[in-house]
């Protein structure tokens, strides 16, 4: 006998020896047996504990019988017998996980074959081969039962922690949502030319503090990026880049700058008609070479629909945001979405944008935990300062912020620092 059939026998035998009681604890998928027998006498086990009947060789061989499924009358006492001893159970559950998934990635490697010779090398295939030997390696469990009393200590473990949340650039901004958490979407909604290609990035600097950071720019170049980046750290104004009208002492601060970014893990994925597979593949990719502290998508109304997807504008982008509630969740990390605002605003008195406005889907509001909506007042007015309303915050307070803005230097910064 190998050691697999003896592991699997065993478990059988541990369900046996114990009455069932190994079933409470144990975190087996009976699929994973590679007998088909096995799987039966497991699964018959577990709907004769559920149903608070007991479980010994005499109940179980009977239940069998009775719902038709025909098993050699020596199996389960010689799976007792073969059994070592009941507290290894978890072992030999181990051992048959480990060759299922063995198993499972064989044939997810002919799949990718078949895939590859069909289909070719696009990055449709190249990201269904991926989901393809995640979800073969993956083992799901069933999450254990508990009550109240059972968690309170952790949870007051955790208020004696700190803070997991990444602080935004602007103190006023984390006094109302405790900085950027982990798992949430954070919208920033504006009309065109208000700012929030100015937030994201500033935002994306702050995330960059403890790890990488996925930059889906579907409007702005890597290099218009990395520009709007330098003026802000830099203090030199963006026009002087667009110009080309640098002096010796800019020259001297980009190149020290440029030294210092050796370590800076910040990934820009800049391909205007990049769909949600490709998207989710560079994701994939930063967070392999470094661990995601963040995501950012400017904008979402820009991503693409597939070819020959048919659904009306507003359904595309209602999916397309909840796959980006999603990978904060799979990724544990908060998502910047930038969205565009509808012309709604415009025509109200006081111009202000509200959440109605969100254009195309009204879902965004829905799968957001923050929402930022951004207010300038026109130039040859009182005032061009940034106004930031927080018009949703699952986790706290609304309110409304005030900013200085500084387009010049793509910044915006709270009134009381000094520049």
């Amino acid at each position: 006998m190998s050691d697999l059939d003896h592991a699997e026998l065993s478990i059988i035998g541990s369900l046996l020896l114990s009455q069932g009681r190994v079933l409470d604890e144990l975190e087996f998928d009976p699929a994973d047996y590679t007998q088909p027998v096995y799987e039966k006498i497991h699964r018959a086990a577990m709907t004769m504990k559920t149903a608070g009947q007991p479980v010994d060789m005499v109940t179980l061989a009977g239940h069998l019988k009775s719902i038709g499924e025909h098993v050699d009358p020596a199996l389960l006492p010689k799976a007792m017998e073969t059994t070592p001893t009941v507290a290894n159970v978890g072992h030999y559950a181990n051992i048959v996980t480990q060759a299922a998934i063995a198993r499972r990635l064989m044939v997810a490697g002919q799949k990718i074959h078949q895939l590859a010779q069909t289909n070719g090398g696009s990055p449709e295939v190249v990201e269904e081969a991926r989901k393809t030997l995640d979800d073969a390696s993956a083992k799901e469990t069933s999450a254990p039962v508990t009550f109240l009393a059972e968690t309170l200590e952790e949870t007051i473990d955790l208020l004696e922690s700190d803070v997991r949340a990444i602080l935004t650039p602007w103190p006023q901004m984390n006094h109302l949502i405790t900085g950027l958490q982990p798992g949430a979407v954070y919208v920033v909604g504006a009309r065109p030319a208000v700012g929030k290609s100015v937030v994201a990035v500033q935002l994306a600097q702050a995330m960059l503090h403890h790890g990488s950071v996925a930059f889906i720019s579907l409007e702005m170049s890597r290099n218009d990026l990395n520009l709007r980046i330098m003026a802000n750290e830099l203090k030199i104004p963006m026009n002087k880049f667009m110009e080309r009208s640098l002096d010796d002492a800019d020259w001297k601060k980009i190149a020290t700058w440029t030294h210092a970014q050796t370590t800076r893990p910040l990934a820009v994925l800049d391909r205007p008609s990049s769909s949600i597979t490709e998207i989710k593949r560079f994701i994939r990719s930063t967070h392999r070479r470094k661990p995601l502290a963040g995501i950012v998508v400017d904008y979402l109304q820009l991503m693409s629909q597939p070819n020959g997807d048919r659904r009306p504008r507003h359904e595309f982008v209602s999916d397309m945001s909840r796959e980006l509630k999603i990978l904060a969740m799979e990724y544990n990390v908060p998502v910047i979405v930038l969205s565009q605002l509808n012309r709604n605003s415009t025509n109200r008195t006081d111009a202000l944008p509200q959440m109605s406005d969100l254009r195309e889907s009204g879902s965004i509001e829905q799968d957001a935990d923050v929402v930022m909506l951004l207010h300038r007042e026109p130039y040859g007015k009182a005032s061009v300062d940034m106004k930031i309303a927080i018009a949703k915050n699952r986790r706290g307070r609304t309110g409304a912020i005030e900013l200085v803005f500084q387009g010049h230097f793509s910044n915006a910064h709270d009134p009381e620092v000094t520049k």
